[in-house]
């Protein structure tokens, strides 16, 4: 077997939390759980998915209050809204 190197990482600790509970319930040590997602990300298994864009992030998140104030009224007509 082959010795293995200690590895000093820094993380949110949110992040660390969650990975714990994500290593627990695969019955991993939160090691293992990291060196598979390392194997996996050199070997080129893993494409991380391209980050959504600030607009396509909140698409549909965001709804319009309709007021009758005559400014709003201006802009919404403006932009089609």
């Amino acid at each position: 077997m082959r010795m293995k190197n200690r590895l000093s990482l820094t993380i949110d600790p949110l992040i660390a939390r969650k990975a714990k509970r994500v290593a627990k319930n695969q019955n991993k040590s939160l090691s293992a759980l990291v060196e598979g997602l390392l194997s996996d990300v050199v070997r080129g298994g893993h494409k991380p998915e391209p980050l959504a864009s600030f607009s396509q992030r909140w698409q549909g998140k965001l709804s319009l209050n309709r007021k009758s104030e005559s400014r709003f009224e201006q802009l919404a007509n403006k932009y089609d809204l």
